[in-house]
């Protein structure tokens, strides 16, 4: 079910990245909103099914037009699945290599070198992942 809380920021966001604000787009942005985790497209289709009707064409479409834009963030946590998330603070994650359980790393301790690396001119960004056990699958 559709959240109006959110509504005025999303439509907002999605104006202010010239796109047009569609039902589609609002009930995609207000999954991200209610759920704090990165989520594949399979697990999106899913949620939107509680909110409405969206072939998984249009889904996918406008996953990748919301990420084209930086309003959602691309992950390739893992070779199975892309996920996407709402930027927020910088963090990295903790995955489960047996149930896929996705868990945010809020302290980023990683350095990055301050001299130059052969054959890069600029870093923008960096991205680290730890793969182990959550404590459910660990028992």
């Amino acid at each position: 079910m559709k959240c109006s809380q959110h509504t005025n920021e999303i439509s907002a966001t999605l104006k202010d990245n010239g796109l047009k604000v569609t039902p589609g787009r609002l009930g995609l942005l207000d999954i991200f909103k209610h759920n704090k985790k990165p989520l594949a497209v399979k697990e999106i289709a899913k949620l939107y099914k509680s909110i409405g009707k969206i072939d998984l064409v249009t889904l996918y479409r406008n996953v990748e037009s919301l990420a084209e834009m930086g309003i959602i963030k691309k992950l390739r946590i893992s070779d199975k699945e892309i996920h996407y998330e709402i930027p927020h603070s910088h963090h990295h994650h903790l995955v489960c290599t047996s149930c896929g359980k996705i868990a945010d790393l809020e302290n980023c301790e990683v350095r990055l070198p301050k001299t130059k690396i052969p054959g890069f001119s600029k870093i923008k960004e960096h991205s680290l992942e730890f793969f182990g056990l959550c404590n459910t699958c660990d028992k």
